[in-house]
């Protein structure tokens, strides 16, 4: 599994070696972003039927394209929070069924979406842009499902969890777009930072060809809601100190690292057991007090 994530990154490492010189900008720009998002549409081979009782439907947006949802509530209908899932690269909503799960378990009912150019959302070639547009309209779609601000989390896995930062510095400073908090898990500072980590990272100024940057490391400043991040510390993707520069860098008064021992990019939520469960429980006791504390003194 290791190699298999590992492949796309390989992509985006020789685009950015020799796709420049071999082609034109467009062809590189064109490169890099299926190497980055690599989009899965067909069934993989860990793909899994959704979860019972999930509500699959589309929305539309303005220029006629669609978003693909899902809306797992929580059996018998409990009130309880709703958690927006942001799923990483490759992975569609099929393939992270087993991640989905977890959250249910956890309490949250769950609003999931495949960006365009995933799974049954309207097919392209995904870019950093209509990945946060595509995050925008499913804010959107969380406030609709959930009116109490205090009641709204929203997660992101690997690049999903670079899409959670950008709402967070973005949209979430709104009073009207208010959340309990943001968990990130697996995610990087930044393409260029992820990039030069690896093998042949060193060849200089090759950070600078980078088309998607997903700057995370920088917009995590103007991050002010409570943040918790989550890693594991096996990760053969993403390194887990990356999750220390962003905790370093990110402005929230309620903000928390964990480090899931033995955790894979991919499995930190099963590896982490009762950590991962009570790191996130924990954190959303926390961040509900102080939403009530900011609407006191509000």
């Amino acid at each position: 599994m290791k190699q298999f994530l590992k492949r796309p990154i390989t992509l985006l490492l020789s685009a950015l070696t020799i796709g420049g010189g071999a082609a034109g900008c467009s062809s590189l720009d064109e490169w890099q972003r299926q190497a980055i998002f690599n989009p899965i549409r067909d069934n993989p081979r860990w793909f899994s039927e959704p979860l019972a009782d999930t509500e699959e439907y589309e929305v539309k947006l303005a220029n006629g394209h669609q978003l693909h949802f899902w809306y797992v509530p929580q059996p018998d209908g409990k009130h309880a929070p709703t958690v927006l899932y942001l799923h990483g690269a490759r992975w569609n909503l099929n393939g992270s069924v087993f991640r989905m799960s977890r959250w249910v378990d956890l309490g949250f009912n769950v609003l999931a979406v495949d960006y365009r150019g995933f799974g049954k959302s309207t097919e392209l070639l995904p870019s950093e842009e209509t990945a946060y547009e595509d995050a925008r309209v499913a804010l959107e779609e969380l406030k609709r499902r959930e009116p109490d601000p205090a009641r709204r989390f929203i997660y992101g896995h690997s690049l999903g969890g670079a899409l959670a930062i950008d709402l967070a510095a973005g949209p979430l400073r709104s009073t009207d777009n208010q959340v309990g908090g943001v968990i990130i898990e697996s995610t990087f500072t930044s393409i260029s930072a992820v990039v030069r980590k690896m093998k042949y990272g060193w060849v200089p100024g090759i950070g600078l060809a980078v088309t998607q940057p997903f700057d995370s490391a920088t917009k995590i400043g103007k991050v002010e809601v409570p943040l918790l991040i989550i890693h594991g510390t096996a990760d053969g993707i993403v390194p887990h100190a990356m999750a220390d520069e962003l905790y370093a860098a990110a402005a929230s008064k309620v903000k928390q690292v964990i480090k899931i021992e033995g955790g894979s990019h991919s499995g930190a939520s099963r590896t982490g057991g009762s950590t991962y469960r009570e790191a996130v429980l924990d954190f959303v006791r926390r961040s509900s007090q102080q939403h009530n504390v900011s609407a006191v003194r509000g």
